[in-house]
């Protein structure tokens, strides 16, 4: 009677799991099921496509993140040992001669590939390839004494594939808008596709904009390099005057004794 129940619990519980493992369709497909549908009652004038408005007001793709925090492959999102790193450093030093300094490690930055971004007299910021940021610390310690320095690596990963993601999304929400504009035939709805189209444009415009920026701030790396003269010893304290024990030699001044002879 035991065995009989224990087999009857292992059914049961195998029923369930199986139950509870409904298959989850492709998020692109739902979002577009559902932008279909709202296209055709934008052509009646009743409602504006939910699946732009979503797409413009930057939501997330849920299958979409889920994907990308398991590495799908099709997702975009990049390896563990492809993280987008901004890399950004501060090193002030101590030379002989600042100027001189300063003029040797922009000719190797510029041999490197990389550019002169703001110089303010022996202080120059430059960006340098990401590959030699390293090289580029190495190179100002070389010149002297180091006074000062600071590094900092700032992970974009997430944001960069999360643009992707809705940079995406928004295209295909701005082609069925297309779509849509070409069957409309009211002048109120013509009106209503375009005004979206403008707006939706102008969002995959600064997504863009915000993805080429990431790209070049992760290829190239920032470095400021401060040159700072070598300090000259204080100059030594004035001796006191010994004071005489004449007074009308004080009242006088010895110098002016002095300079008849």
């Amino acid at each position: 009677m035991m065995r009989t129940f224990a087999v009857l619990c292992a059914l049961l519980g195998a029923l369930l799991s199986t139950s509870c493992q409904a298959p989850s369709a492709p998020a692109a497909a739902l979002a577009y099921d559902e932008f279909d549908q709202s296209s055709l009652a934008l052509q009646s004038g009743e409602a504006r496509p939910s699946g732009f408005a979503k797409a413009n007001r930057g939501e997330r793709n849920p299958a979409a993140d889920r994907s990308a925090q398991v590495g799908d492959p099709g997702a975009g999102a990049p390896a563990a040992s492809e993280r987008l790193l901004i890399y950004r450093g501060d090193i002030r030093v101590e030379v002989a001669r600042p100027e001189d300094a300063a003029r040797a490690f922009l000719d190797t930055v510029k041999a490197w590939g990389g550019y002169l971004q703001s110089q303010n007299a022996a202080t120059v910021t430059v960006r340098v390839p990401a590959a030699k940021f390293e090289d580029a610390l190495a190179a100002v310690r070389g010149m002297g004494r180091v006074l000062d320095e600071s590094r900092q690596a700032n992970d974009v990963t997430e944001e960069f594939v999360d643009l992707g993601i809705r940079l995406d999304t928004a295209q295909k929400a701005r082609e069925r808008l297309l779509e849509v504009l070409q069957k409309a035939e009211k002048v109120e709805d013509i009106l209503k596709v375009e005004a979206e189209l403008r707006r939706l444009t102008e969002e995959i415009e600064r997504m863009e904009g915000r993805r080429k920026f990431l790209s070049d701030q992760v290829a190239l790396a920032t470095l400021t390099a401060t040159f700072q003269a070598i300090a000259q010893a204080p100059p030594p304290p004035p001796r006191q005057k010994q004071r005489s024990r004449f007074p009308w030699v004080n009242r006088v001044g010895a110098e002016s004794m002095m300079g008849g002879f």
